[in-house]
């Protein structure tokens, strides 16, 4: 069997041969081919050898159809991600919303915009004091800044023995603060290499404050949830069932940048929270060996205090840890761009990304609207309206299909919101080469160094792609069999060390309904509060499992201690 391709004149050949025979099938025989159809054979024979020539092309074509039928988010490029310093003139805290633009100068001279990755306040908070306990010790981070009341005291260095539990921890005490606190705060973590165990941990592990009483409650669990460019997003466990579809909205997400993970910011919070305190009870008789005196006479003004557990086997955390930064936030190489498309003079469809010049490459499209502000529709999803227009994706170009009015007569023009980005340009934007806001009506804020830019391509490559495809096609988000169940169950939280599903059919009101028991062993030395952390830790597994499980089936969990 020949498995060679054809060349542009078989494929000529072939088509003709084909017309002949279609023509004699009308009784109409002829040994002659016009000589405009012969012109039109050759066109479209070279057509046909073209496309199916570059099959790499059409292989990547067809899986992007294929991605857009799942509802997929079709990354063409990744934006680079620094993380800057936000430094505050003025002493009442300011709010710098999502998206605020800064300038940048790449090391080859072109100007650049880098956007802000989500809302952030400023205010004169400083961090007081970071402490690490590992190995039944507690020791101060060295490569944290201290307060010039701590560092009045001299505190030691030195590792100072003390019973916490087996359980490693980080504690911060922050102070200067305003009536609201931490609120919208960032926080960013300096990590050295080699510790992506602790990234994972400051990612996934409870986040706990202190309350007045110096004790850990209820009222100050919080647990970290990813949001745009892989930043992480502290919520209370109060507010979690109200979030869970945060990652469900319609607005596309930028893809995680290259300091994602850690970057964390700190949920809305008010003085009648009462999560002030001098010192946490349990750290009172360390610290008075640390500072080598009493404790009241340096933490005399009450202070914020978070913990971070950790889990068992984490590297040294005072050598993991080299900075922990507040008022830090990661910025991405992203702007958008407005447009409007007038169908005739421009057509419907047309590239979107740009090589000449300074490079701009697609991240994802925002929103798409016709003249009188009715949305179009993704062309892989049903339609909102019958006459709703719609837009596809492929192959870096932006096809419309022009959505109809009440009085018949079809949209001729449209207005694109488009995300983009300079790619792998933003690499070489190093950690002074962001200069300040592009707004003059920040002032009294400045932008100070910290990171260099980097993780930023000019498309997805097709291994990528690939492996997102893959992943969608296992998983596709849903529960049905029980290895799906105990799987989802172990991937929600690490100090689930095992998990077992059993089904049943039980009576309940209205009638017969299917049950799936759940038994999840826990870790006995993953908890600092058990009687506090284990109703939120069950109520975090039914909310996201239920979610995800089959219409019509109950679902009972219950824990087990290993």
């Amino acid at each position: 069997m020949n498995l060679q391709t054809p060349t542009v004149l078989e494929i000529d050949r072939k088509l003709r041969e084909d017309f002949r025979r279609r023509v004699r099938d009308y009784g109409v025989s002829t040994d002659t081919t016009d000589p405009l159809l012969a012109v039109l054979f050759r066109t479209v024979a070279q057509q046909i050898d073209e496309v199916y020539s570059d099959t790499a092309q059409l292989r990547v074509s067809l899986l992007h159809e294929l991605m857009q039928g799942l509802h997929m988010e079709q990354y063409l490029a990744r934006p680079a991600q620094a993380v800057v310093r936000l430094v505050q003139d003025r002493d009442e805290p300011r709010t710098l919303r999502a998206g605020t633009e800064l300038n940048a100068v790449a090391s080859s001279g072109e100007r650049l915009i880098f956007s802000l990755d989500a809302a952030v306040d400023v205010s004169r908070a400083r961090i007081a004091l970071a402490l690490s306990y590992q190995d039944q010790s507690l020791r101060i981070l060295s490569g944290v800044e201290m307060s010039e009341d701590v560092q009045a005291a001299r505190p030691s260095l030195d590792t100072v023995p003390i019973q916490l539990g087996p359980q490693p921890a980080l504690y911060l005490a922050v102070e200067n603060l305003s009536p609201q606190l931490l609120s919208r705060h960032g926080l960013f973590f300096e990590l050295g290499p080699g510790t992506y165990a602790v990234q994972h941990a400051l990612a996934h592990e409870p986040w706990w404050i202190f309350g007045s009483d110096g004790e850990l409650s209820s009222s100050g669990l919080m647990r970290p949830e990813r949001i745009n460019a892989g930043l992480m997003q502290l919520r209370f466990y109060g507010d979690l069932a109200r979030t869970e579809n945060h990652a469900a909205s319609a607005r596309p997400s930028i893809p995680d940048g290259f300091y994602a993970g850690r970057q964390f910011v700190f949920p809305s919070m008010s003085a009648e929270q009462n999560l002030l305190c001098r010192v946490p009870r349990l750290l009172e008789p360390a610290m008075a060996r640390l500072v080598n005196r009493d404790v009241s006479q340096i933490f005399h003004e009450p202070r914020f205090w978070i913990k971070i557990p950790m889990p068992p086997g984490v590297p040294a955390l005072h050598h993991a840890i080299s900075g922990i930064v507040l008022h830090a936030m990661t910025a991405s190489n992203v702007f958008v761009r407005n447009q409007t498309v007038h169908f005739a003079q421009d057509g419907t469809s047309f590239p979107i990304s740009k090589a000449g010049g300074v490079p701009e490459h697609l991240v994802a499209p925002l929103t798409v609207m016709s003249i009188e502000n009715e949305p179009y529709d993704r062309g892989t999803r049903p339609r909102t309206r019958s006459t709703a227009g719609w837009y596809e994706l492929s192959n870096g170009r932006l096809t419309l299909t022009p959505g109809a009015r009440e009085n018949g007569m079809r949209d001729t023009a449209a207005n694109i919101r488009l995300w983009l980005t300079n790619g792998h340009l933003g690499n070489s934007v190093g950690p002074g080469d962001i200069t300040g806001f592009a707004s003059a009506a920040l002032a009294g804020l400045h932008v100070a160094p910290l990171t260099a830019a980097s993780g930023g391509t000019d498309g997805d490559t097709l291994p990528t792609e690939e492996r997102r495809f893959a992943n969608a096609l296992l998983t596709r988000g849903r529960i049905v069999t029980r290895a799906d169940l105990e799987t989802a169950a172990l991937a929600i939280d690490r100090r689930i060390l095992a998990a077992a599903a059993s089904s049943g059919v039980e009576r309940r009101e209205g009638g017969l309904r299917r049950v799936e028991r759940l038994s999840l062993t826990l870790d006995p030395h993953g908890f600092s509060r058990p009687e506090v952390e284990l109703p939120a830790l069950k109520s975090q597994v039914e909310v996201t499992l239920r979610g995800r499980l089959v219409q019509g089936v109950d679902l009972e969990v219950q824990f087990l201690w290993n």
